[in-house]
């Protein structure tokens, strides 16, 4: 009876949603320069509900929930070392790893029944925490001083996720409306909703330590961004250019101590900052103004650096290549060669077209590469080849932008390619928001430049392929593995499709 109950919530749900997307919605009339207070009311009632449902199953699995932390509870232990006054954890140290020749050789550690901590870093008889201690600093340290508890660290993705939620829908309204405005409401609100969803939906599933470093960064980039374009155009007056820069910048550069492949997206400063400086004078107040909205990148670049090389006395060392996992990483890193080509072109292919059949069991999908798992990317890169789009592009200046935004994800993914022994699901996460903004980009302009009679066409398909972007979230999420909840309980999977059957 429960199933059935449940399902037919579910449905009903689904078949609201289907009715206000036909093709004679009025969403598919309303545009963003004409949206009145009702649409705004529910573009935060679709904001809350995307935020809510990928928020609050965080809490289910006990292998992510700090009920059984194992080494998923590194930012909580961190914190704790440095109210003590040192960077390293307080572990004790198995002598047998003391005494190894080269304790990053997993096979030798096991031959040797090393008692270790897994996925930590290891130097000079210490234990120290590889990921991004900007999370540390926002969240975790404030936390503990104020309350006297630790904040458990799937709490951390869950506000981290938020944010970056409201980033995306933010920065997809500051698109929109300086570039996009007969855009309409169903266009925005369905995308923002879809790409939100598609670039965080591994953190739903294994929300701690690793998804808490990947969002972090996502979460500064993505703000970061939306204060750099608001910089260039949408600012009143050169005062309040350089503010909106300032905090970009600020955003820019502690992604780099979040997630460095995140924040190697940075790089889109720079046509930004070449379309802010067409047809300005250099001159020494332009210059002072650019050095003090750059001032952050080399204040928090220089805390880092220092922070790598009390720890690893290397400024550029985040801890990397010591990590006791898998693999020995100490000879990672930028190495050209015969071999690395194949493994950079094999790596490519991987990660953005690998595919593995259906399964005949539910959910019946598994992790494929970026462009297989959601489709709905190959608008943006196909979109670039109608003439219409570029022109678009172009007329609005972010044409330049746009040519980076598309190499980003093939640039971050080689460099884990060098960096990593093996590109996980969860390192998609690092480049699926950004090509969820060039599908964006691209599907703004086509729309703009469509005929009118066309537009509501437009608008009403690509809603539903939104909804099935969302829907293949959910799918992914139910995949059983990385120890998440369906995976934990496999008796989940069947719970849901039952639901979804209706309880038959």
């Amino acid at each position: 009876m429960k199933y059935l109950v449940l399902g037919i919530l579910c449905w009903g749900v689904i078949f609201v949603i289907l009715y206000s997307l036909r093709l004679r919605s009025r969403l598919h009339a309303l545009t963003i320069e004409t949206m009145a207070r009702p649409g705004k009311m529910l573009s935060v009632s679709v904001l809350l509900g995307v935020i809510m449902i990928c928020i609050l199953p965080m809490g289910l699995c006990p292998v992510w929930n700090g009920t059984i932390p194992e080494h998923r509870n590194q930012y909580e232990v961190l914190t704790e070392s440095i109210l003590q006054g040192h960077l390293y954890m307080d572990y004790e140290v198995d002598p047998k790893l003391l005494a190894m020749e080269n304790p990053y050789d997993r096979d030798m550690r096991d031959a040797l029944g090393v008692d270790y901590h897994w996925d930590h870093a290891f130097y000079q008889g210490h234990y120290y925490m590889y990921f991004g201690v900007v999370p540390v600093f926002l969240l975790f340290l404030p936390y503990r001083v104020l309350t006297g508890e630790s904040l458990t660290t799937y709490h951390a993705t869950q506000i981290f996720v938020a944010l970056f939620i409201i980033g995306i829908f933010a920065l997809f309204y500051l698109l929109a409306r300086k570039f996009f405005p007969k855009i309409t409401l169903a266009l925005y609100l369905m995308l923002s909703a879809a790409f939100a969803m598609a670039s965080i939906w591994y953190s739903v599933a294994a929300p701690a330590l690793y998804a808490t470093a990947i969002t972090a960064g996502l979460c500064m980039e993505i703000w970061s961004l939306y204060f750099f374009i608001k910089s260039v155009w949408d600012a009143e007056d050169d005062r309040k250019s350089i503010f909106y820069a300032f905090w970009g910048s600020m955003l820019g550069a502690l992604a780099f101590g979040c997630r460095p492949p995140v924040a190697l997206a940075n790089l889109l400063v720079i046509p930004v900052f070449m379309r802010y400086l067409r047809n300005r004078k250099i001159n020494r107040k332009l210059i002072g103004q650019l050095l003090l909205a750059a001032l952050p990148y080399v204040v928090i670049g220089g805390l880092l650096m220092t922070y790598n090389y009390v720890r690893f006395d290397n400024p550029f060392e985040f801890g990397q290549a010591y990590q006791l996992t898998t693999n020995d990483q100490t000879a990672y890193g930028i190495t050209f060669s015969k071999s690395l080509i194949f493994e950079m072109v094999n790596g490519l292919f991987s990660n953005f077209i690998s595919f593995t059949p259906l399964d005949e069991s539910f959910p019946y999908i598994s992790h494929n590469g970026v462009l297989i798992n959601f489709p709905v990317f190959f608008c943006g890169v196909f979109g670039l080849a109608q003439e219409k789009v570029r022109r678009k592009l172009k007329s609005a200046g972010l044409w330049s932008f746009t040519i980076v935004l598309t190499i980003m994800p093939f640039l971050i993914t080689m460099v884990e390619i060098m960096w990593s022994p093996i590109v996980n699901e969860r390192y998609h996460m690092d480049i699926y928001w950004l090509m969820g903004l060039l599908c964006f980009l691209v599907i703004g302009s086509a729309y703009e430049s469509a005929s009118g009679k066309f537009r509501s066409r437009l608008s009403w398909g690509v809603s539903y392929c939104a909804l099935g972007t969302m829907f293949i979230c959910f799918l992914l999420w139910a995949v059983p593995r990385d120890s998440n909840l369906t995976s934990y309980y496999p008796w989940v999977l069947e719970d849901i499709k039952q639901v979804i059957r209706l309880g038959r």
